[in-house]
């Protein structure tokens, strides 16, 4: 396990963290990892999300942290690469807080700022035309909470030519407070009460969502409607009227992960866009 102690500032794309083929913790013990953000660079290319799980066999275990300013996205989990977080914010990445490209996120307790470059973007649901002949599908399992500042797209769902998703899975544990649910084309984020959080922008025609679907709560009718309203003789009437009325209103850390994980941590350069 790596626990960080102190806030660490990476300065370039060297620094960010990648893991291939191992299982590692991280963590952050309430500190901050900040990214670093160009934005005179209009389109940066390859991978320069802070974290990543690489390919089917990495898995991220991340607690206790925030990260911000990313460049890209804060944690990309790629072609089966596995991430769970716990009490886990996000905030400022430039193209959004999680990048699902055919990997797996599991939400523990989550929180998003804005992150974003022209619109909110919070975990984006993709697969890369690079990974098209792969077998693997983004999928996020709740096993938790989520919360966000902004509300249009907590979830959202790629539409770029580089986007070739074909299905997305979800997956709601027992002990899941919140659920992610299937609406048609959409998916929302639900409460306790099955009271509506979050809802996403529409997937691609193309796309198979495969989960559990979401059911609205019944309410129940105040009064018994087959019961006539009680009758009042017209010599108990009173007209009254309402005259007004109103509306009511790094370094550190790098070095820790060179000598103790490097071992297992391999860096790769990604064939996709983010």
């Amino acid at each position: 396990m790596i626990q960080l102690g102190d806030n660490i500032t990476l300065d370039s794309v060297a620094d960010i963290i990648i893991v291939s083929g191992k299982e590692i913790t991280i963590d952050g013990a309430n500190h901050t990892i900040t990214g670093w953000r160009d934005d005179e660079v209009e389109s940066p290319s390859g991978n320069q999300s802070i974290i990543t799980a690489l390919e089917t066999g990495a898995t991220i275990h991340l607690k206790n942290l925030k990260l911000e300013n990313s460049q890209k996205y804060g944690i990309q989990a790629y072609d089966g690469g596995y991430v769970d977080l716990e009490n886990v914010t996000i905030d400022n990445c430039r193209y959004g807080a999680i990048l699902v490209n055919a990997g797996s996120v599991e939400v523990i307790s989550l929180a998003l700022g804005a992150n974003g470059e022209t619109e909110n973007n919070g975990i984006e649901i993709s697969k890369a035309k690079a990974l098209e002949a792969s077998a693997n599908e983004p999928t996020v399992i709740m096993n938790g909470t989520i919360t966000s500042e902004v509300e249009e797209n907590v979830i959202r769902f790629a539409k770029d030519e580089n986007d070739v998703t074909k299905s997305f899975t979800i997956t709601n544990e027992d002990t899941t407070t919140d659920k992610i649910l299937v609406e048609d084309n959409k998916v929302v984020i639900t409460n306790e009460n099955n009271e509506v959080k979050f809802v996403s922008n529409e997937s691609k025609e193309e796309t198979t969502l495969t989960g559990e679907k979401y059911v609205p709560t019944e309410t129940e009718e105040e009064t018994d409607p087959t019961t006539p309203p009680e009758s009042t003789p017209d010599t108990q009437l009173k007209e009254e009227t309402n005259p007004e009325t109103s509306d009511p209103l790094l370094f550190i850390v790098i070095a820790l992960v060179a000598t103790t994980v490097i071992g297992g941590v391999t860096v790769k350069t990604l064939k996709n866009r983010a």
